[in-house]
């Protein structure tokens, strides 16, 4: 049933006169075409008595739930590209491990075979074994490289279409897990969603999720606070920076 303090639509209730008195004034209310359920819903308030009237009041002047806000596509993009680059074959990141597209790393050769390699060669599908050929000339590399250093050892490379497809699973699926841990973040300023992102997908889930001092800032809704406490050892001090002046946006 609708909340009876909000209803403006009372066309299908009648008043009947046996109820007991409601809301400071006489007469309770029933649906009509119900006749034959029980005759009086005490759930119900007179619409024209005072305790209704106040109570419309009162909820007239609460202010309006924040509206969902959306981090557009198109910014997300060029955030992950910004810092995590886009290379269409495998290469080691910083730490040595495999990865490919925007920072999107590969923990073996399975969840590479996953993906629609293509032959640079001739752009025909890569077979399994051809992948797992790419992924092991690369993971034999020293780390510490610059990525495009390790396409001399590879034959492959991943379409675009592929890595725009695979990014935006991985940020699908973060920002679920960004929605499970802060009840909030669907209203969150779109300042703060993008350096939620870029903490995430950078650290993981459960690497975020350390910062014990900043998810406390960010649900309490703190963003200057959370500015403070986001300061991750790894990445640059650019980045860091970047990510610490969307909070300071997200507070104006």
């Amino acid at each position: 049933m609708a909340d009876p303090l909000r209803s403006t639509n009372w066309t299908d209730l009648r008043c009947d006169p046996r109820a007991p008195a409601g809301g400071g004034g006489p007469g309770g209310f029933r649906r009509a075409g119900s006749w034959r359920d029980p005759w009086f819903d005490g759930t119900l308030l007179n619409p024209w008595s005072p305790a209704a009237r106040v109570a419309d009041v009162l909820l007239a002047q609460a202010p309006p739930a924040p509206a969902p806000t959306e981090v557009p596509w198109a910014t997300t993009v060029a955030d992950f590209e910004r810092w995590e680059g886009r290379i269409s074959h495998m290469y080691l990141d910083t730490k040595g491990l495999v990865t490919v597209g925007v920072g999107k790393m590969l923990p073996d050769v399975a969840s590479a075979q996953a993906l629609a390699f293509v032959r640079r060669a001739d752009g025909l599908a890569a077979s399994a074994a051809e992948i797992e050929a790419d992924f092991t000339a690369v993971s034999a590399q020293p780390k510490g490289k610059l990525a495009s250093s390790y396409k001399a050892h590879t034959a492959l490379d991943l379409p675009d279409a592929a890595v725009d497809a695979l990014l935006r699973v991985v940020v699908d699926g973060f920002e679920a897990d960004l929605k499970t841990h802060f009840a909030g973040y669907e209203t969150y300023p779109v300042p703060a969603k993008r350096a939620l992102l870029d903490m995430i997908y950078n650290l993981g889930t459960a690497g975020l999720l350390k910062f014990k001092k900043l998810e406390a800032a960010v649900e309490a809704g703190q963003w200057t606070e959370a500015a403070a406490q986001c300061h991750r050892v790894g990445p640059s001090e650019e980045r860091n920076d970047w990510t610490r002046d969307l909070f300071l946006e997200a507070a104006k």
